[in-house]
Parts: C-alpha cells; structure tokens; sequence
C-alpha cells in the first residue's frame, strides 16, 4: 500500500512539474494570439478567404506570433541584451526559490548550451559519493540538488560545507559511458 501511494504521489507530482510550463506557455501564445487577433482585423480585410475558409486575420495573428518569436531570438543574441537579461536574472529573478534549478532542466531538457547551468557535483555523505547538482555557493556553503533516481525533476535539496562538494567535469546531458570524469576540486 505504501508503494502504491509513493507511487501515486510522484507520478502526479511529475505530471504537475510537466503541466504548469506547458499551461503556462498555452495561456502566454493564447493572450498574444487574441492581441495580434484585435490588430490583424482590420489588416486582414484584404487578404481573401483563401486558405480552407479561414478568416485572414486569424493566419495573419499566427505568422506574426512566429514573426515576432523570430525577431525576439534575433534581438536575444545581442551581446547588450544578454548582459541586460542576464544583470535582471543576477538581481531579482534569482531570489526566487528554485529559478536557477528550474532555468537549469529546462535549459538542459532543451538541449540549450547555456553557460549559466547547474554544475554537475560528487556529494560526500557517509562514506560514498552521490551525484547533485550545485544551486548556489556562499562562503564555506553550498546549496546541492539531490535528484531522485530515475526522475531528475525531484529529490532533495540539501546545504553542505563546501569540502564535501566536488565539482566535476561532466555535464548533465553527457552520455553515462562518459562519466569517468575526475573531481576538478
């Protein structure tokens, strides 16, 4: 029973940590969809119902939201708005419980090559190693993440003196056959 229960809790637990982004992202293109709907009107009165009996305003909003998504990629690779970006994640989005780890698994999930992600760590406990991933250094501390086998979105969070965390080379998206990596300190 108490398998069943375990099991029951994480397998919603996951479903939720996998839903919110997605409800999240729906409700976010819905709004700028029915914004660029309001605007397009009166630009898709002359364009003719031609595509499947659509109404143009509606093909019109849908290629600006991609339209829009393109230029906003462009615009982020400037060099001036990553440090702009990058100096508000520094100064108030980090302070927000859990936006580093968060930002890390998307980033990774998304097979992104973000420099900002977690770093891989060998955690001392007892007499054996574990494999986290470090959140945050401060002074003689560290804040380690504990992924639960075989989920990596639960586990534990844990606050170690930092002679028990050993960086290390490998990085979460790296293949297992590759992880005879060596502690770096």
């Amino acid at each position: 029973m108490k398998i069943a229960l375990s099991f029951l809790r994480d397998t919603l637990t996951g479903g939720i940590l996998f839903l919110i982004p997605m409800v999240l992202l729906f409700v976010v293109l819905r709004k700028a969809y029915l914004i660029l709907l309001r605007i397009s009107a009166p630009l898709s009165e002359r364009i003719p119902d031609l595509i499947a009996g659509f109404d143009g305003s509606r093909i019109l909003s849908v290629c600006l939201i991609v339209l829009i998504c393109f230029v906003s990629g462009l615009v982020f690779r400037l060099s001036l708005v990553r440090q702009r970006i990058g100096g508000f994640e520094e100064k108030v989005l980090s302070y927000i419980q859990g936006y580093n780890m968060i930002k890390a698994i998307a980033t990774d999930a998304l097979g992104s090559n973000n420099e900002h992600s977690m770093t891989t760590v060998l955690v001392l406990e007892g007499d054996s190693w574990t494999i986290g991933f470090l959140v945050e250094e401060q002074g003689d501390l560290c804040t380690v993440f504990i992924p639960e086998t075989p989920r990596h979105y639960s586990g534990d969070i844990k606050i170690m003196p930092s002679g028990c965390v050993g960086k290390t080379n490998v990085t979460p998206t790296r293949r297992p056959e590759h992880w005879c990596a060596t502690v770096i300190e």
